[in-house]
């Protein structure tokens, strides 16, 4: 095991930091608390590999999280230096939810994986250690609480194994995507991961879980508030919200909602919270008035499909869009495979090309493949290239 730095200092992440401006590349993952054992979404720890020796930066003994840490953002957001990751989407939009940092130059061992289109394209990097390294790392604190202090040293170890291995793998992806012509591919992707932003504006955040307890429109409203005062509740407690009320719970109590004091009292699988004042009053209210309905979104946040907005001529030609598109998707799985099909012609692209285009919607390098099968097998690549 290569030496391990445990950095908790302004100061030794500054210096570490300058070291890192210096280098080629860095490989760098990112522990964090995602509603499991807080509210919200919490940095426990950063871990950096400079190709001989690990780094674990601790940001929580820092007084001000985001000035200690600001010599290593420098570094992120410095395209001279190139970021080597894993599966890096949850760690980039955490970095830019909390602290507005911007990574630049990213490669990710994941998208380079999924661009050798083997059968399973969604690989954890335990298993691509596996597979290309040849032997097994320990993934047991996996689901650890990574804001408990102090770290054991099981802890330590999984943290290091998530870099450690990082320039290895991208080295053997990338001769590897080189030798299949495919290395400008990854360029694309991961090019494009620079542009991944946290989305900050969700005006029914409820939604989501309504969908999937498939709660109707006579009970959104109940569901809504219930989802609202767990919200609160658990911000109140710093507690994720299934501590507050299971998912479960709520569908239920949106459906057979708490009207009375000897009901709320004999309750079960509520936080003791919501049996007290103020949350009390409020839960038997929401169960006890008549509640507005769930009002219409602006036009502006209205992100109905495109293909609900169309009727008649105009959703005949859609329709003859996603034939051809759909033949050309067949015609890719012949010609390269059904996982590379369904990466150049995924159901969420193929919406999106109906609107959009082939050429706005898709990479260069997906481009270049759909129109390669589409002249091979006698289609009109141009029927599909521009806008609707």
């Amino acid at each position: 095991m290569p030496t391990i730095h445990y950095l908790t200092t302004a100061d030794a992440i500054a210096e570490a930091a300058a070291h890192f401006a210096t280098l080629p590349r860095i490989g760098i993952d990112l522990e964090f608390d995602d509603m499991r054992h807080r509210y919200g979404r919490h940095l426990a720890l950063i871990q950096v590999f400079d190709g001989q020796e690990a780094y674990l930066i601790d940001p929580l003994p820092l007084p001000d999280m985001a000035a200690g840490l600001e010599p290593l953002f420098a570094v992120l957001r410095e395209p001279a230096v190139a970021k080597v990751f894993h599966s890096c989407k949850s760690d980039i939009l955490l970095l830019d939810e909390v602290f507005g940092v911007n990574c630049r130059n990213i490669v990710d061992t994941s998208v380079q994986f999924t661009l050798l289109a083997a059968e399973d394209n969604n690989i954890s990097l335990g298993r691509l250690i596996q597979s290309e390294l040849g032997f097994e790392v320990d993934k047991g604190e996996q689901k650890s609480n990574w804001l408990k202090r102090p770290l054991t040293d099981a802890q330590m170890e999984y943290a290091a194994n998530d870099v450690l291995y990082l320039f290895e793998l991208t080295d053997r992806l990338t001769t590897r995507l080189n030798e299949l012509g495919r290395g400008e591919w990854a360029a694309q992707e991961n090019l494009a991961l620079e542009a991944v932003r946290y989305g900050r504006d969700d005006p029914r955040p409820w939604s989501r879980n309504a969908a999937k307890y498939k709660i109707s429109p006579s009970e959104m409203p109940i569901f809504r508030e219930l989802y609202m005062l767990r919200d609160s509740v658990a911000r109140q407690l710093d507690r994720p919200p299934y501590h507050v009320l299971s998912n479960d719970r709520l569908a239920e109590l949106a459906r057979q909602p708490i009207e009375n004091a000897n009901q709320l009292r004999t309750a079960n699988g509520l936080h003791p919270e919501l049996k007290r004042s103020p949350y009390a009053e409020q839960l038997l209210a929401i169960g006890t008035t008549d509640l507005a309905p769930e009002a219409p979104l602006p036009p502006e946040q209205r992100k109905f499909p495109f293909r609900r907005r169309l009727n008649g001529p105009a959703a005949a030609r859609a329709e003859a869009r996603e034939t051809l598109l759909n033949a050309l998707k067949t015609h890719l799985a012949t010609d390269h495979g059904t996982t590379m099909a369904n990466m150049v012609l995924s159901n969420r692209l193929i919406s999106e090309i109906i609107e959009q285009g082939a050429n706005a919607a898709l990479r260069p390098w997906q481009q270049q493949l759909l129109r390669e099968s589409a002249e091979r097998h006698g289609e009109d690549y141009g029927q599909i290239a521009e806008p609707f």
